[in-house]
């Protein structure tokens, strides 16, 4: 293997989110982003999976399987060498890091926390699809897309030491000014991550999980609106380009809809 290559791909395969009622969550994110409701999916299992253009998907997770007191995983990262991943953390010195699961053939995992508490999973798996779920006609103007994940830091520079050393990532810290609140961690495809101290540095009480892309924001808050879903924090714009807002989830969850960035 390239020495200069993490063995953990730079690419985010599945944001989890972390629900209580797996059905109503379901039903919510698939009328959010105009999606088929896919009822075998709806098994009686403690997940419901949901393919996404750009190549990283949604789990909704019901946490029955949780049986610790270790924090939710954000997102998993995928790798064709697990032990190899493994050891590379280890080496870095990564002291929050699970031994190896493997809970059934062709699937292995271990979790990892940065230094801000954020739990990631790693994953080597031999399932593979390139289906994607879409209706044909959808009322939504939000697209089956998610194009950046958050990842809310405390300390920017120290954050982006972290994660550029774990996938061996070129990287330059960071001034201490509000224009350096984010910081693009630059996958090779699928979500974007972005380090964020905004939450931080504004004292909020609440992180936002990921963003969804739209080429309507105001039509977008217009049909959520429509939809029963009050919107968290109010468009915000910068420029003639950049808008967004928030909303929450049945659970509480703050997403964000943002304008498509190209």
């Amino acid at each position: 293997m390239d020495p200069t290559k993490s063995p953990i791909d730079n690419a985010v395969d599945s944001v989890f989110i972390h629900v209580s009622d797996l059905r109503r969550s379901a039903e919510w994110y698939s009328m959010v982003m105009g999606l088929p409701l896919l009822e075998e999916r709806l098994n009686g299992g403690n997940v419901y999976w949901m393919m996404l253009q750009g190549g990283t998907g949604i789990i909704l997770d019901d946490n029955r399987s949780n049986t610790s007191e270790t924090p939710h995983v954000r997102y998993m990262y995928p790798t064709s060498d697990i032990e190899q991943a493994h050891r590379h953390l280890d080496n870095l010195g990564v002291l929050s890091l699970t031994p190896i699961d493997r809970p059934h053939s062709g699937l292995a995992f271990f979790r990892f926390s940065d230094p801000d508490g954020n739990s990631l999973m790693v994953t080597q798996s031999d399932y593979v699809s390139d289906v994607v779920e879409k209706l044909e006609e959808t009322d939504s103007p939000i697209k089956n897309r998610i194009c950046g994940v958050f990842l809310n830091v405390t300390d920017m520079n120290r954050a982006i030491r972290y994660h550029s050393e774990v996938l061996r990532l070129p990287y330059h810290e960071v001034g201490s000014g509000q224009e350096n609140s984010i910081y693009d961690l630059q996958m090779k495809r699928g979500s974007g991550v972005l380090l964020d101290d905004n939450r931080f540095r504004q004292g909020d009480d609440y992180e936002t999980l990921f963003m969804l892309a739209t080429p309507d924001v105001d039509g977008s808050k217009a049909y959520l609106e429509a939809n029963g879903v009050p919107v968290f924090t109010d468009i915000e714009r910068h420029g003639s380009e950049l808008a967004f807002f928030t909303v929450k989830d049945p659970d509480g969850n703050v997403i964000m809809i943002c304008s498509e960035m190209e």
